[in-house]
């Protein structure tokens, strides 16, 4: 592999030799230091491989035993510059492109955001670019872990950050903190539990509170089930007050659903004409150039879809380049009329109904009875779900406290 290299800085020649002392011009040559390599034999003719400098030393031997040497091809850096003086233009162009190459790669020309859930590509996009950092920046000086702190300063929903930079790609990696969007209870320092849902209580557990509700009592959504305002003492012996605590209970009630899904027996179906039109753009940075013509059919479609896939430079996955264009398919669409049976429209309302109660059902709730009845007339068949379940609907609500002055003085 050295040989090689080194062969390669200094070039070499490609001979065929022919004659009839071909032995002898070859003993000569080695007799007198010329080296050759790859050597081999086609139909009648010897071919080898020289260096550059020793190609002058070996048209002597040639002369002195009569063979022919003919050079098939050259090789090496020497070769290559000289034929690049020869095309000087290629040459600045050549430099040029390398020098735009190392231009354009000193910059960020895509941001990836990985292991977001409740934050938004661009919100966190935005917050980069108030810090600075943007489609366009440049690269180095960067302090990524400036960056990653000034993440987990801005979003609370943030519990750990990390940026790297591939190449002219940057990669922004989170985890979020848990999710308490779907818990019952809600960090305030103080507060009351209030119901979530209408229902009748069938249980109760009240760490601390007032309970102003009891098992057997009917709720409506939003009421106190349990207040974190204790009253102490009575108004009639002249001690009344009132302290505030964090009220905690676990609440659970029947709560009853009525849902109605109705589902037409005649509807449109959208069916692909066979007819396209594909529209381009380019992308140079930020700046974008639509085409002014399309490709395919002219006229505007009333009803269609359309699907549009994007292509950027790049040198590898880490190395993406300003450059790029989108293509834009739309395609038309007709409307047709069809007819469902009543069987198939039963059908598509229980797969309804089932998504509506795992979409309204609280996880832990469980179904005690569950009732699904149909009507159909001529334009539609209509399913009637009655459902009874025991779920917890206890949630917390930030406590509004009271000036006591004000309302001694009222009384």
């Amino acid at each position: 592999m050295f040989l090689r290299f080194l062969n390669f800085l200094r070039g070499y020649v490609k001979l065929e030799i022919s004659g009839f002392s071909v032995e002898r011009f070859i003993s000569a040559a080695a007799l007198a230091g010329i080296k050759f390599w790859d050597m081999k034999r086609e139909s009648g003719k010897f071919y080898a491989m020289l260096g550059r400098r020793d190609f002058l030393r070996a048209m002597e031997q040639s002369e002195k035993t009569g063979t022919s040497l003919t050079v098939v091809a050259a090789f090496g850096l020497p070769i290559l510059f000289a034929r690049l003086r020869r095309r000087w233009f290629l040459l600045v162009g050549a430099l040029a492109f390398i020098a735009g190459l190392v231009f354009l790669t000193s910059f960020i020309w895509r941001i990836d955001i990985e292991g977001n859930q409740r934050l938004s590509q661009a919100q966190i996009l935005e917050f980069l670019e108030e810090q600075g950092i943007s489609i366009g920046s440049f690269r180095h000086g960067l302090s990524y872990r400036d960056i990653e702190n000034k993440l987990l300063l801005g979003f609370a929903d943030i519990a750990w950050a990390s940026v790297s930079l591939r190449g002219t790609r940057l990669l922004v990696r989170l985890s979020e903190t848990i999710d308490n969007a779907g818990s019952t209870m809600q960090d305030y320092e103080l507060q009351d539990i209030v119901a979530a849902k209408d229902g009748v209580i069938i249980y109760m557990a009240t760490s601390s509170g007032q309970p102003l509700f009891r098992p057997g009592d009917v709720v409506a959504a939003g009421e106190i089930v349990v207040a974190g305002r204790l009253t102490l003492g009575s108004a009639e012996e002249g001690n009344l007050s009132h302290r505030y605590v964090r009220a905690e209970s676990e609440v659970w009630a029947r709560v009853y659903y009525q849902m109605e899904i109705e589902v037409p027996l005649t509807y449109y179906e959208m069916v692909f004409t066979g007819q396209s039109r594909r529209n381009y753009s380019f992308s140079i940075g930020s700046k974008l150039f639509e085409l002014p013509f399309a490709f395919g059919a002219n006229d505007d479609f009333i009803y269609y879809e359309t699907t549009q896939s994007r292509w950027q430079a790049s040198f590898g996955e880490n190395y993406p380049l300003p450059i790029g264009h989108t293509r834009l398919d739309t395609y038309e669409l007709s409307r047709r009329l069809r007819t469902r049976s009543p069987e198939l429209a039963a059908y598509i309302a229980l797969e309804l109904a089932n998504r509506r109660i795992a979409e309204e059902l609280a996880p832990d709730a469980s179904i005690l009875d569950k009732q699904i009845s149909f009507a159909e007339n001529k334009q539609s068949l209509t399913a009637q779900i009655f459902l009874i379940t025991i779920e917890r609907i206890d949630v917390g609500r930030e406590l509004e406290l009271v000036d006591e002055t004000q309302e001694n003085s009222e009384r």
